[in-house]
């Protein structure tokens, strides 16, 4: 019998070696099973990461949530199958299936990846405008402008103005320029002694917390920051006293959170005045909002403090928690949270969001930013396009009306509104969402825990409730007199009406009962 010549062994091969290449050809592994093994692993992975995250904030409602979890699970099941699966009746149907199995593959992880990244930046957004529990402190060493010194070392032996501040960050600030140079402290009485030393050039310089220089302007006639040159800044970070301990749950109960705007660009956590007050009382339940608004010269006495009372403004010269603390005494009520917004979270969000609408009861113009030649024109009776700059501008605005501060307060619940109704009522959060949180980003803060945020979110998410927002401000009386900060001299102040006190009061409490 004779053996075909291709079943003939050579002497180097054996049994062995041929069944493993049978073995081999039989199981031989593709580049389109390799990649149709990773593409299930890469979706598979980004799935369960994404939807480990939405479980873990709780911002979705429990029906949404489910849906995606489970048509995450059957599609992965499904990929799964046709992953692993052997077709043995016809190859070309097993790699159309691989081939269609991949795309999907692909274009659900690509979804999942845009998903992940919005979640990423909104966790960064939280972590960004998370109260620190510090408050900053920022003290200037002024020169007159055509004095020797140029630097702060220049200062050596010289002599340095101090004033009685009454607290712990003025007294760390001296310790902390002793430090830097030798110096001969001339300690005065109060802020005026002070001011007319340099003034008068009784001393070389003066240490005055950066905030008060602009008020020491308007308070002193002979005192203008331009002669002056700053050689040195030194910055106190001190602990916040209060800490958050509310207990609420924002989707049930009835809360009032606090707003204050400091009049700085920058920092969210210096130290300032606090020209914008508002309290916002939210009914999750009856889905009720109330806005009251509080004067920022209101005549109030400072928490904590006896004697002359204080203008509400000052008292965020202090601290966030002395504003707080001041206007819980004022109105008896309880301040669940607070939010802390600057100049540049202002101009940022609004400009994020495009602009926003209001509409003036009075027509004037005003020039916004004296570098760059900014002006702002507003327009009687229609609704008016504002920029960041120009709203921002409206609702400074109180020298144009007759009621100057009243009418400001008007003019910042116009500003608010426009950017409510321009959240709620266009596609700007969607379109332009990373650019909004990305614009208030290191320029507003709040103690509301994340979580709570979210928990919020989704309860707005589950009913989409409209919400019934209301208006209010509290009213008083002008007159001049002397000040907790500024005790030598007669400031522009309002004296409140304890009528409109009591009706806000009483509005908060009805709006807090579900009335």
């Amino acid at each position: 019998m004779r053996i075909p010549l291709n079943k003939i062994r050579t002497a180097n091969e054996s049994h062995f070696d041929t069944k493993t290449q049978n073995h081999t050809k039989k199981h031989k592994i593709t580049p389109l099973k390799v990649f149709s093994v990773i593409f299930f692993l890469i979706y598979f992975l980004s799935a369960l990461t994404v939807c480990g995250i939405l479980v873990w904030l709780s911002v979705l409602p429990l029906k949404y949530l489910a849906i995606i979890v489970a048509v995450s699970g059957i599609f992965a099941i499904i990929f799964a199958f046709l992953t692993f699966k052997k077709f043995k009746k016809s190859k070309k149907i097993t790699r159309f299936l691989k081939i269609t199995t991949i795309f999907f593959e692909i274009i659900f992880s690509a979804a999942f990846a845009i998903v992940f990244f919005y979640l990423n930046h909104t966790m960064n957004f939280m972590d960004s405008i998370r109260a620190s529990g510090y408050q900053v402190d920022n003290y200037s060493v002024l020169v007159k402008k055509d004095s020797r010194f140029e630097t702060i070392e220049d200062l050596h032996y010289g002599t340095v103005a101090t004033y009685n501040d009454n607290s712990e960050s003025y007294s760390s600030a001296l310790d902390e320029l002793g430090k830097k140079i030798n110096y001969k402290k001339v300690e005065e009485e109060n802020l005026e002694a002070a001011i007319k030393d340099i003034v008068e050039n009784n001393v070389d310089s003066i240490l005055i917390k950066s905030s008060l220089v602009d008020l020491a302007s308007e308070v002193f006639p002979d005192f203008d920051p331009k002669d002056y040159k700053n050689l040195y800044t030194i910055t106190i970070r001190t602990r916040a006293i209060k800490t958050n301990d509310s207990n609420v749950d924002i989707t049930r109960d009835p809360f009032n959170i606090y707003i204050s705007g400091i009049d700085l660009y920058g920092d969210i956590s210096a130290i300032s005045h606090s020209d914008v007050n508002m309290i916002v009382t939210v009914n999750p339940r009856t889905h009720k909002i109330l806005l009251t608004s509080i004067p920022r010269d209101y005549y109030v006495q400072l928490h904590g403090t006896t004697g002359l009372k204080d203008k509400l403004t000052h008292s965020g010269l202090y601290g966030i928690d002395m504003t707080i603390d001041t206007i819980e005494d004022l109105l008896g009520i309880n301040i669940n949270y607070y939010i802390r917004v600057n100049f540049d979270s202002t101009i940022n969000l609004i400009d994020a969001l495009g602009g926003i609408e209001v509409t003036p009861d009075l027509t004037f113009s005003k020039l916004s930013n004296v570098i760059d030649g900014h002006y702002c024109y507003y327009y009687e009776g229609v609704p008016n396009h504002l920029d960041g700059t120009c709203a921002l501008r409206y609702a400074r605005e109180r020298k144009a009306y007759g009621t100057g501060d009243m009418h400001r307060i008007q003019n910042q619940q116009d500003v608010l509104m426009g950017i409510i109704n321009k959240l709620t009522s266009s596609k700007a959060i969607l379109t332009q969402y990373t650019k909004i949180l990305s614009s208030l980003s290191g320029s507003l803060e709040t103690n509301i825990p994340s979580g709570q945020i979210y928990n919020l979110v989704n309860l707005q998410l589950d009913s989409m409730p409209s919400w019934d927002i209301e208006k209010i401000s509290l009213s008083g009386t002008h007159l001049d007199a002397p000040t907790y900060t500024i005790s030598t001299e007669y400031l522009y102040v309002f004296e409140p009406n304890e009528d409109s006190i009591e009706e806000a009061v009483a509005k908060i409490k009805e709006v807090m009962a579900g009335k």
